[in-house]
């Protein structure tokens, strides 16, 4: 029966349903496959349903594992929440913190929430690096790197903060509705930017022989997008009230990715490298749910 379920396997339940796939949920929850199908099964046995049919390869909630699934996610967040409310009332914490990202995230999602953790935690000096390159962990160069990764480094470790998905924008004010329109100013990436799969997707839509600029910063993209007549593919984080962009084409699947918080081994048991990795999963979990429903 459902009331004999504990918080760990609503957990379970949640990461199969948002991962579609054992592995990847175990990956998520650091336990090995078989324990998640084992677990799985232990939970359908409590349930006395089935929560999952095979579609595809991928693992997809049924009638009853739906339910479950909201009942989980509306669990994180009261976890999540109590979760900041006891960031705000733990002893202040101090000494230094480095933090590296690039610059777009920076911009769009993390800038408000390093300022308000700088805000509660006044003894504690942070320093931020802006940087489209990824600093060196190994060496120490940053605590903690926020980047969008498909899969990081092994000897890195970290959490997956947020899902990033992509699609094409024009300015606000442009008259262009469709991303095919012949008449198109784009902006691609140059071989300085070292993004393949962007790169791939201009030459896979034969988009190349149409009029480029070419950039090495998503940033920049943003910036010529909202001001000037051009079209290019963004992050839609990026896309919100007051931007100055809007979305002309679906979601672009083969260019989305994740944003993880990672840091080296060695600072597993930082704890001030712990709690604002927390801090800011906590603080990016309503948003996740917003680009996830914008996406669909």
């Amino acid at each position: 029966m459902i009331e004999n379920l504990k918080w760990d396997d609503f957990n379970v339940v949640l990461a199969i349903a948002e991962e579609k796939a054992l592995k990847q949920a175990a990956s998520k929850l650091h336990v090995s496959q078989a324990t998640i199908y084992r677990r799985l099964a232990d939970i359908e046995g409590k349930c006395g349903v089935k929560l999952f049919n095979r579609e595809d390869n991928a693992y997809v909630p049924t009638l009853a594992g739906l339910e479950l699934v909201r009942s989980a996610k509306e669990i994180e967040k009261q976890v999540l929440y109590a979760q900041r409310k006891l960031y705000s009332a733990k002893e202040t914490l101090s000494g230094n913190l480095t933090i590296t990202t690039t610059d777009t995230l920076m911009y769009g999602l993390l800038g408000n929430i390093i300022h308000d953790f700088n805000c509660q935690y006044k003894e504690l000096n942070i320093s931020v690096i802006v940087s489209n390159k990824l600093m060196s962990l190994e060496a120490r160069d940053a605590d903690i790197a926020f980047r969008p990764v498909v899969n990081p480094n092994e000897t890195l470790i970290g959490k997956k903060i947020l899902p990033i998905y992509q699609a094409v924008y024009v300015s606000h004010k442009s008259k262009h509705t469709d991303w095919l329109e012949s008449d198109i100013s784009w902006i691609a990436p140059n071989t300085e930017m070292q993004y393949p799969q962007l790169s791939e997707w201009f030459s896979k839509n034969n988009l190349l022989n149409n009029r480029l600029l070419k950039s090495n910063s998503i940033l920049m993209d943003y910036f010529m997008v909202a001001n000037y007549d051009y079209a290019a593919v963004l992050p839609t984080y990026l896309e919100k009230e007051g931007a100055g962009i809007k979305r002309i084409s679906p979601i672009i699947p083969e260019l989305s990715t994740t944003m993880w918080g990672l840091m080296h081994t060695d600072l597993r048991t930082s704890q001030t490298v712990t709690e604002f990795l927390n801090y800011v999963r906590a603080c990016c979990k309503d948003r996740a749910e917003q680009l996830y429903h914008s996406s669909r």
